[in-house]
Formats: C-alpha cells, structure tokens, sequence
C-alpha cells in the first residue's frame, strides 16, 4: 500500500492507494468532512451558547458529527467503468481541535487545544466541547455578520502496507551507522528516511542491490524508502511514548553491533503509517440555513426578562447500546409557570441525543433555579451468574442555558466499537473483552450482521484493558488476537489488522553427521504464499530465511526441496539429484542427507 498509483485518469497521486492482496481495489482517502445528518435530513449537530447577564454567566457547548466524504459519484463511476472498487481507508486514530478567524479580533488565529475524536466506519464525532467568553464572542460575531469563519480542524492517521520491491539489499553496518548518525533523542523515521535517500547511489553506494526477480530496479526513491523501512525494523526500536499523537522516535538497538554486515529483503510488505487532514468550516455550514433553522441550531440567551420562558437545550452522548446500557434517567427540576418548582425527567432511550424543553425563569431573583441529577443502570454482564441489573447511582450535574451530561457524569466508561466489512470477509466473529486484570467488565461479539456496539461499563479507578480476539470459524477453530491494550474510547477494526505483517524466521543448516554423504547441496524452500528462495549449505553454516504465514489463523507452515551431489565413500561423485517437495512447520530445519547407497 501506499505506493503509487496505478494509471487510473480519474484519481489524482495521494488521494488513494492500491491494495497489496486484490489487484483492482483501491483504498481512498475522504475528499473531506460534511455534517451527518439523521434519517429525515436533520444534522447530528447541537451548539449552545449562552450569556445570562441576570447570572453573571458565559460559555457554551458543542456536540458534532462528521461523516467521512468519500470522492464524488461521477468519480465512482469512472472507476467503476475502469474495473476499479475504491473503498474508504480505514483510520487508526482521530483528534479534532477548534480554530477561529473571525475579523476585529487581536488573535485572529485562536486555536483550541486538540481533543480525541470518536471513530466509527464512516463517521467522526467531537462529543463534548467546552467554550469560553472568548469562543463565544467569535460566535456571536460569526453568526450576527456571517464574516469569518470558525472551523473544525481534524487530523486522522491511518496505517498500511508498502508496496514491495524484488530486491535484496545489504550493507557494512560501521558505513551504516556513520551514515545515520543515531542520537541520544534517538531519530524520527523522517530523519532516518532523509539520510539514507542522501546516501550515495551508483559505484559509490554503500548499499549492495540484487534483484531477486523481474525486470531490471533502479536505485531510486521508492527503492530507497523501502530501504529505510527495512533498516528502521531491523536495526532501531521505537521509543516509547506517553502521549500517543507525539512522533516516534528510534534508537540503534543494543544487541546490534556497529561493525559486520547485513541484509534486508525488499520483496517483503512493511508497515507505515501517514496521517490526514481535513476542516469543516461553519460558516458554510450556517450559509444553507434558513433563520428559523439557525434559531433551533444555535440558541442564545443574552437576557432573560422576569417570567419568561428560556428553552434549555439538553445534551446526552450519541451512540448509547441498549445491550449495554439498560437506560439513563435525567431529572431536571426548574421553576414551573407560578414560580412553583417542578420536575421534569427524561428517560434515554427513547429522548434523543439533543432535546429542547421550556423552563420559567423566576420574577426578583438573581437565579435561575435549575438543577438536574442524572442516574444510570447497566446491562447484566453476559456469562456471569445471577445475571442482573448494574445500577450505579444518582449523580448532580452542571446546569446552564444547557444540560449536558457524559458517560462519566453518569458513573459508567464507553467504548464505541465498529468494524470495516472488509474484516468479515477474512474473520466470521470479533469478540472484545474490556477487563481490570482478571475482572472481566464487559463483552461483547461483533459479527457481519452486526459489526458495531458501544460497550459500557462501570467507572474504574485505574484504566481497563481491551482485547480484540478474531475468529475465522463461527463456532471454534484458529482465533487471533488482532488488538490488545489500554482502552482510549473509541476503536475502528479494519482488515488489514487480520494481515500477516512479520516472517517467521527460520533457521536452516546441515546435519553434521550425514553432511559429507553430499559434495553439493542447495535447497529450496516455498511459502504457503507461493514465494520461494534458495541457497547452497556448508557445514557448520545456518541460512535465515524468513517465511510469510498464508494468513495470522494459520501456524507455520512451508515445503522445501532439496538438491545435491551424492559423495561416494572413494570421493567420486555422481549426478545432481533433484528430491521432492516436503512440508515442514519448524522454525529450525536441519537437513539430513540420504545414504550414500540410497542415492540413484
């Protein structure tokens, strides 16, 4: 993945890539974000701002959905005529953050602090964000006069493997090491990559080219950045990161000497990893609504007279599992019409996510008597014995001109969870484990049918652990764990996480003892893939050769054939003789030569 495209008018370099398994798909970029939108038309959108001069207050909030816009149909088709799928990439991670450019302001580039973003197969959500005075100024700005623009900013990263290239590559390690120049901070892959493309090429190379098949490589940037892919595997590990956007550093590993030679096999997939950037502008977002439309979507409260009836905008996360959360009360208690305090309580399901009620506000007070509680049960824990009910708990919320409340407000964790079709193509179900050490939290199945939930689970002091568990059969059979660690909220399952992406190495050599029964040997060895090396064996010499896996269900496997010259017990040899295919699956084959007198 990632390489250059094939020559398909329509798409322009980098906004697809081809697939490293079927020939006629491409994996495409997003053309950029648009506003999702319910089933009758209605944007999955809420903004609350508010100014209550009787309570000295300003802020406001914000929930947002975006859904990934894929290249425009005409373009669609045009593949399609030209025997081309595209498909949507697959994204690993996603943060979006606010940026405002709004005329009369001092900072007119104010950017907010980035925050995660929730993924899901098509869909991008900022679930809560908290504005200041400021933030709303510029909104008010924006909306009054429609100049400037105030804009999402989003940043998603998404992972694939490189297109290989037939070559083995080699180098003198000491050359290597003074041509990277590692660090104490170690090297970014960028530095690493820009160091060997400055590497000399041709008679002056340090780098020894053989092609392994086809036509005749040129030592060029492709070749180059596969290179540096390979090196970076082999020779560097990562650096450690607490903060997960932060760029990774590399350090020379210390079990690799800075002297001696080695070897890297370009024909081989390697993993990188880019990342994508896209805005959504709210100021053309506000330019196809009508006033009434622009009144509902952005509500304002600046001043409220005695007795009058504010509309208070209540916010709840999207994406609430009934298989998980059994339901959520909200209890909002404000002053009624006579001033007498009533209660009103909202059930989820089936409020939806963003909900206007009226509320009164008092005569001679400097309050708006509002309060809200929130309370939630949870699902039984599949499996566990009795099975029943988890509630957690009434809990107190912040009020304003809005009501928002989180998962965590309500004492329970989330996980949204979805999985690309692709994945079902490769696996029949997905198990996902949520769990603090040996306390099993929640669990669920994903399967085609059904290839999203949103866990739920009560809140723990420490963060739990998430595991992903494939399985090729829907009873039993091979499964693969495809995902393990520390749960951050949100996780998009794409195919490629089913893709073998290391060798297995194995170690081949000659049996000592029936060793000099050959004047010759060489032996050939296949993946269950189809690619296949050889090399010639001496004594007391171990070859590496690394074998691709058919799939991450399947244990090793591979067949080796064997070549050599019988040795007589006088010395005079005989003809070449050729054996047949053999299966092996150990990671040391140790070849045991026939007897002389077995030889034809």
């Amino acid at each position: 993945m990632f390489s250059n495209l094939p020559d398909l008018a329509p798409i322009r370099p980098g906004e697809g890539f081809p697939d490293h398994e079927e020939l006629r798909v491409l994996h495409v970029l997003p053309g950029g974000l648009t506003a999702a939108r319910e089933a009758d038309g209605t944007p999955r959108f809420a903004l609350s701002r508010f100014r209550d001069t009787a309570i000295e207050a300003a802020g406001g909030m914000m929930h947002l959905e975006l859904d990934f816009a894929t290249l425009d149909p005409a373009l669609l088709g045009a593949a399609a005529v030209d025997g081309w799928v595209l498909r949507l990439v697959g994204f690993t991670a996603a943060r979006a953050r606010l940026r405002s450019h709004v005329p009369g302001f001092p900072d007119v580039n104010l950017q907010d602090a980035w925050r995660p973003a929730r993924l899901s197969s098509r869909t991008l959500a900022v679930e809560k964000h908290l504005f200041d005075v400021r933030t709303v100024q510029m909104l008010d700005a924006l909306l009054s006069s429609d100049a400037g623009d105030i804009e999402v900013e989003v940043e998603a990263r998404y992972e694939g493997l490189e297109q290989p290239i037939p070559v083995l590559a080699g180098a003198d390690l000491d050359a290597l090491f003074a041509l990277l120049r590692p660090q104490a901070e170690g090297l970014t892959f960028d530095q690493i990559e820009a160091m060997v493309l400055s590497a000399p090429t041709g008679a002056g190379s340090l780098f020894r080219l053989e092609r392994l098949e086809g036509e005749i490589v040129t030592d060029g940037p492709a070749l180059r950045h596969l290179l540096a892919l390979a090196i970076r595997d082999d020779v560097f590990t990562a650096q450690s990161n607490v903060d997960a956007w932060a760029e990774v550093r590399y350090h020379w590993r210390d079990d690799v000497p800075a002297d001696g030679r080695r070897a890297w096999d370009l024909s081989v997939y390697r993993r990188s990893g880019r990342s994508w950037h896209a805005r959504w502008s709210l100021r053309n977002f506000l330019s196809g609504l009508d006033p009434s439309e622009r009144a509902e979507l952005f509500p304002a409260f600046s001043g409220i007279a005695p007795f009058a009836v504010v509309p208070v905008t209540l916010i709840a996360p999207v994406g609430l599992d009934t298989r998980f959360v059994r339901h959520v009360q909200v209890d909002v208690l404000a002053s009624g019409p006579g001033g007498v305090p009533q209660q009103s309580s909202f059930l989820y399901p089936p409020t939806p996510a963003f909900h206007r009620f009226p509320v009164t506000y008092p005569a001679l007070t400097g309050d708006l008597n509002l309060s809200a509680h929130v309370a939630a049960t949870l699902a039984p824990l599949e499996g566990a014995v009795p099975s029943l009910p988890r509630p957690l708990g009434r809990r107190s919320l912040d009020v304003g001109s809005a009501v928002a409340w989180t998962a965590e407000d309500a004492g329970f964790e989330t996980l949204a969870i979805s999985a690309m079709p692709g994945l079902f193509e490769r696996a029949s179900r997905i198990e996902v484990s949520v769990a603090v050490e040996s306390e099993l939290l929640c669990l669920a199945v994903l399967m085609r049918e059904a290839p999203e939930a949103g866990l739920a689970w009560p809140a723990q002091p420490v963060k739990p652990t998430l595991r992903v568990v494939a399985l090729r059969d829907a009873v039993d059979g091979p499964a693969v764990t495809i995902h393990s660690g520390v749960v951050e909220g949100a996780l998009l399952l794409r195919p490629d996480m089913l893709d073998v992406l290391e060798p297995d190495l194995v170690l081949v050599s000659l049996d000592p003892v029936t060793a000099g029964n050959a004047a010759y040997v060489a032996v050939t060895l296949r993946d269950p893939t189809g690619r296949q090396r050889s090399f010639s064996l001496e004594l007391a010499e171990t070859v590496e050769w690394r074998c691709w896996a058919a799939s991450r269900f399947d244990r090793l496997a591979y067949e080796y054939r064997l070549q050599h010259i019988p040795r007589m017990p006088d010395g005079t040899t005989r003809p070449l003789v050729t054996g047949d295919w053999l299966p092996a699956g150990e990671t040391v084959l140790q070849i045991v030569l026939p007897p002389v007198e077995d030889a034809p």
